[in-house]
C-alpha cells in the first residue's frame, strides 16, 4: 500500500503540496483563535458527583441572589505601626474606584465600612486592611487574566497617591487563578519558540544542509498550523453546538503539549522517512525511486509508531476530570494530522528540488552502513555476547531508581506553582503576615436540614450545634455563621462592649439571615451556610487534610440517631474543597488511564509485531522506563529546591506515563521492524546485529530532537511545566540511551540464544 502511495505522490507532488497549502490557509481564515475558544477553569471540569459540583447546584439554588465564585483581594499594611486614618480612607478609597469598574464581573466590593463583615477586614494589630473585591468567575477562568490585569494597572496608578510606606498587595483565589493562566499563556509562547529554535538547530546538525532542513520544517509548520486550527474550529464548533457529537474543548495548557508532541514526534517520523531516502539514494536508485522506496519500507512503521501514540493519548477520554478527557483526544488529533502530512507532505517536497539536497552526502552517521559506524557495531557487538547477563545487570542496577519513583508524592499546591515575583505570590505573603491563610478563599459548608426554621431561635441553636464541632478543629481558625456572624469565639468579645454590641446588632440583622440563611421557595430556612476560615493557604496538602477532617465531623453529624443533623446534606465549596476533589478525581482518573494506556498500546503491538510476549516486555520496559524517570526527576527537584519541596506537581505523573508508555513506543518499533527486515536477508543474530548498527544512529538522532522539543517546556513560568518537561526529556533519553539500546537487544538476544539451543 504505502509502495503504491509513493509511486502516486510522485506524480501529483504539485498538487499533494498545493492542498495542504490551501487547507492551511482556510483553516486560518476560518478558525477563531486558540485563546478565544479555550476553556480554563479547573473546578468547572470536576464530574457532577463531586461535592464541588453538587455545592455549586445547592448554593444556586437557595442562594440564587450571591453569585459570586471567588475573590480579589487587596491588601494595604504597614510592618511596624497600625494604619493612620489617611491609610484606611485610602483603601476606602480604592474600593469605591473597584465598583465602578466597567465589565470586571464585580459582584460587590466589601470594605471595613461595608455591615457584617467591615471589622473583620482589619487585622487584630490594626497594622493591616483588607479589600475584597467579589466576582462572578470560577477562580481559574480565562477572563481572571484580564481582571487582574486591569486591577493591577489601576493599583499601579494609584501607588503614587498612596501614604508613604503604605505597602500593597492583591491576592485571592482569582487572582491566584489569572496569575496561573497568564502564567500558561506566556508558557505556551516561551516553548512555541524554543522548540522551533531547536529542532532547527538539532535538524542542522544531524542533516549538515539548510536546504534538507527546510523540508521537516515546513512538513512540521504546516501539520503544526492546521492542527490548532482546526482543534480551535472544532471547539468553537462545540460551543455553539453543545449537544452534538464528539464534543471538544480545548485548554491553554494543551496547545503546549500539542506543540511539543507535534514537533518532537514529526521530526521523528520526518528523520526516519528522510534516512531510508538517503539509503535508496546511496544504493542508486532515482531521486523520485528513492521516495517511493523509502515510504514503502517506512511508511508501516510510521503509522504503526503513530497509532500506538494515538491509541493511548485517546484513553485518556475515560478520565472523570475534564480537562483530561478532552486533552487527550485533542493532541491525539493532532498527531494524526502530523502523521498524514509526514505521509503525504513530506514525500511531496522530497521528490523537488528541495530533497535533492540529500544527494551527495548520503553515507553520514545517520544513515550509512554498518561499517560507517564502528561504535553501534562495538555497542551491539557487546550486548549480543552476553545478553543475559547484561539484562539481568542492567535491571538491578536500576530497580532502586523505580522503587523511588513508585513512591514518588505528588502536590496539589496551585500557589507554589507560581514564580515568586508573580503579583499573586507576593500580595499572599504580605496577606500572611497579617491575616490567617484562609481569608484567600474560605471553605464554604451548605448544611440541608430537613425540618427547616433555621432563622428561628432553635434552629440557630441547631447552627451552633454545627459550628462548634467545626470550630473546635485545629485547622479551622474561625467559624461565621447565622449563630456568630463575625466569628468571634465564644467569650472573645464582652457582651456590653461596643464589638459585643455591634455583634448583636450584626447577629438580628434582615442581611445577615439573607447572608447565611435560604430566603429561596422550598428552600426558604432549611439551607444555612457556614464559612470556615483554613489556617493554611486554601491550596495547601494541609488545608486539603483539614477539609477531610471537616468531612469527617459532618459525616458524624448525619449519621448520629441522636445528632440535631442527622440525615441532613452537607456539602463543600471553595477553592480548599475544590482542589480536594480534584486530588480524589485525578488519582482514580490516573490508575485508570495507566491500565487503558497500556492496553491499547499493547493491542496495538500485537496486531504489528503477532509476538504478544515480545510485546509484553517492550511495554515492561517503557513502564520501567517511566518508573526510573519519575525516581530521578523526584531527587533532582528535592535536591534543588530543599525544604520547599513537597512533591512533583499532580499533573507530571499522568502526563509522563501516557507520554512515554505512548511515545516511547515508537523507538521500539522502528528498531524490531528493522530486526524483522534484516534477520529475513541475514537471519536471526546476525540481523539482530545489523539492525541495531543500522538504526543505532537514526533513533539516537531521533531521541535527542524529541528530548530538544521536551527541554522548550522547562522555559515554561509553571513549576509543574518546568518539572515535566525536564521529566520527559530524560525519560525519552533513557529510552533512547538504555531501553532501545541495551533491554531490548538483551531481551532479543537471549530470545535467539535460547531458542537455538533448544
Amino acid at each position: 500500500m504505502f509502495f503504491a502511495l509513493g509511486r502516486w505522490l510522485t506524480n501529483y507532488r504539485v498538487a499533494v503540496i498545493a492542498a495542504w497549502l490551501l487547507i492551511t490557509v482556510l483553516l486560518k481564515l476560518l478558525a477563531p483563535s486558540w485563546s478565544q475558544v479555550a476553556r480554563d477553569g479547573d473546578l468547572e471540569h470536576l464530574p457532577a458527583t463531586t461535592t464541588t459540583a453538587r455545592g455549586k447546584l445547592l448554593s444556586s439554588e437557595a442562594f440564587p441572589d450571591d453569585r459570586a465564585q471567588s475573590q480579589i483581594v487587596l491588601v494595604f499594611a504597614r510592618s511596624d505601626q497600625e494604619l493612620s486614618v489617611e491609610d484606611r480612607q485610602f483603601a476606602l478609597d480604592m474600593g469605591q474606584q473597584l465598583e465602578r469598574l466597567p465589565d470586571m464581573g464585580v459582584v460587590d466590593v466589601w470594605t471595613e465600612k461595608t455591615a457584617l463583615v467591615g471589622r473583620r477586614l482589619r487585622s487584630p494589630s490594626r497594622q493591616a486592611v483588607r479589600v475584597v473585591v467579589r466576582l462572578t468567575n470560577e477562580f481559574m477562568a480565562t477572563d481572571n487574566i484580564r481582571i487582574l490585569k486591569s486591577l493591577s494597572d489601576l493599583v499601579a496608578a494609584e501607588r503614587y497617591r498612596a501614604p508613604a510606606g503604605l505597602e500593597l498587595g492583591i491576592t485571592g483565589s482569582a487572582a491566584i487563578g489569572g496569575d496561573m493562566l497568564s502564567a500558561a499563556a506566556a508558557s505556551v509562547a516561551s516553548t512555541h519558540r524554543t522548540t522551533i529554535l531547536l529542532v532547527g538547530i538539532g535538524l542542522l546538525v544531524i542533516y549538515r544542509s539548510p536546504l534538507l532542513v527546510v523540508v521537516p520544517l515546513l512538513t512540521i509548520g504546516v501539520a503544526a498550523s492546521v492542527s490548532i486550527d482546526l482543534l480551535a474550529l472544532l471547539a468553537d464548533w462545540s460551543r455553539v453546538y453543545p449537544a452534538a457529537w464528539p464534543s471538544i474543548r480545548i485548554f491553554t495548557t494543551t496547545k503546549i503539549f500539542v506543540i511539543v508532541l507535534l514537533f518532537g514526534a514529526g521530526t521523528d517520523y520526518c528523520l526516519f522517512l528522510t534516512a531510508r531516502f538517503r539509503e535508496q539514494r546511496a544504493a542508486g536508485l532515482g531521486h523520485r525511486e528513492a521516495v517511493a522506496t523509502a515510504l514503502g519500507r517506512v511508511g508501516a512503521a510510521l503509522t504503526t509508531s503513530a497509532l500506538t501514540t494515538i491509541a493511548g493519548l485517546a484513553m485518556m477520554a475515560w478520565a472523570d476530570f475534564g480537562k483530561f478527557t478532552y486533552s487527550g483526544p485533542a493532541i491525539a488529533v493532532s498527531l494524526g494530522v502530523t502523521l498524514v502530512a509526514c505521509l503525504t507532505l513530506m514525500p511531496a517536497l522530497l521528490t523537488t528540488r528541495l530533497g535533492a539536497a540529500a544527494v551527495g552526502n548520503t553515507a553520514n552517521a545517520a544513515t550509512g552502513s554498518g561499517e560507517a559506524h564502528p561504535v553501534w557495531n562495538w555497542l551491539a557487538v557487546r550486548v549480543l555476547s552476553r545478553p543475559g547477563w547484561i539484562l539481568v545487570g542492567s535491571l538491578l542496577a536500576v530497580s532502586p531508581l523505580a522503587w523511588i519513583g513508585a513512591r514518588t508524592d505528588v502536590t496539589y499546591d496551585l500557589l507554589g506553582e507560581l514564580d515568586l515575583q508573580r503579583e499573586s505570590r507576593r500580595g499572599t505573603q504580605l496577606l500572611e503576615r497579617h491575616f490567617p491563610p484562609g481569608e484567600i478563599g474560605p471553605l464554604v459548608v451548605l448544611a440541608k436540614h430537613h425540618n427547616g426554621d433555621l432563622a428561628s431561635v432553635d434552629g440557630q441553636m441547631r447552627i451552633a450545634k454545627l459550628a462548634k464541632p467545626l470550630d473546635d478543629l485545629p485547622g479551622i481558625a474561625e467559624v461565621r455563621s447565622l449563630y456568630r456572624p463575625t466569628g468571634d469565639p465564644p467569650g472573645t468579645v464582652r457582651f456590653f462592649s461596643s464589638e459585643g454590641l455591634q455583634s448583636l446588632a450584626v447577629k438580628g440583622s434582615p442581611l445577615t439571615q439573607a447572608v447565611f440563611v435560604s430566603q429561596q421557595g422550598d428552600l426558604a430556612g432549611k439551607v444555612t451556610r457556614l464559612f470556615l476560615i483554613v489556617n493554611n493557604e486554601p491550596f495547601s496538602a494541609q488545608a486539603v487534610q483539614t477539609c477531610e477532617q471537616v468531612e469527617l465531623v459532618l459525616d458524624r453529624l448525619r449519621t448520629d440517631p441522636n445528632s440535631d443533623w442527622h440525615n441532613a446534606t452537607f456539602e463543600l465549596l471553595g477553592p480548599t474543597a475544590g482542589i480536594r476533589d480534584l486530588e480524589q478525581v485525578t488519582v482514580a482518573d490516573r490508575r485508570r488511564i495507566q491500565i487503558l494506556v497500556a492496553a491499547a498500546v499493547l493491542v496495538v503491538l500485537v496486531i504489528l509485531l503477532r509476538q504478544p510476549a515480545v510485546c509484553c516486555y517492550l511495554i515492561a520496559t517503557v513502564i520501567l522506563s517511566y518508573l526510573v524517570t519519575l525516581g530521578i526527576t523526584d531527587l533532582v527537584f528535592h535536591a534543588l529546591r530543599g525544604d520547599t519541596y513537597v512533591g512533583l506537581d499532580w499533573k507530571v505523573p499522568l502526563f509522563l506515563y501516557v507520554i512515554l508508555v505512548a511515545v516511547g513506543q515508537d523507538y521500539n518499533i522502528y528498531l524490531v521492524t528493522r530486526v524483522r527486515e534484516e534477520q529475513l536477508r541475514l537471519g536471526p543474530l546476525e540481523g539482530l546485529r545489523h539492525a541495531l548498527v543500522q538504526s543505532g544512529a537514526i533513533i539516537t538522532s531521533c531521541g535527542i530532537i524529541m528530548a530538544c522539543t521536551f527541554v522548550s517546556m522547562t522555559t515554561a513560568e509553571l513549576n509543574g511545566m518546568v518539572e515535566l518537561g525536564f521529566a520527559l526529556s530524560l525519560g525519552i533519553l533513557i529510552d533512547t540511551f538504555f531501553v532501545r539500546t541495551v533491554l531490548v537487544p538483551a531481551m532479543l538476544g537471549w530470545l535467539i540464544r535460547v531458542s537455538s539451543a533448544d
